[in-house]
């Protein structure tokens, strides 16, 4: 990516040079076109550069975001889990509530 304008601006160049040439333009005003074309390409690539690493970065936080959301859920599942495990295990027999009546005396 790094020389991803560089590249634009000479295919710019080369392609608009080609195409002068092939419209019968004189090699001088071909060269001027063709320096147009490559400011303009170099530009326009320089555009398309930043949109796909726009796009790059917001595929890789959403793919974050959704990896952290998964996190949250297992870990929200295994902790309640793990809290009605414990209520289980603290609830004894003994803690269940009994009728005891007493004998008339």
């Amino acid at each position: 990516m790094q020389y991803f304008t560089l590249i634009g601006g000479f295919f710019g160049f080369l392609l608009t040079l080609a195409v002068s040439i092939f419209a019968g333009k004189e090699l001088a005003e071909s060269v001027f076109h063709a320096t147009v074309g490559c400011i303009v390409t170099a530009f326009l690539f320089r555009g398309l550069r930043f949109s796909l690493e726009y796009c790059a970065r917001q595929v890789v936080l959403e793919k974050t975001r959704e990896r952290d959301e998964l996190r949250a859920t297992e870990v929200a599942k295994a902790e309640a889990a793990a809290e009605t495990t414990e209520t289980a295990q603290n609830q004894s027999p003994s803690d269940s509530p009994t009728e005891t009546q007493g004998s008339p005396a």
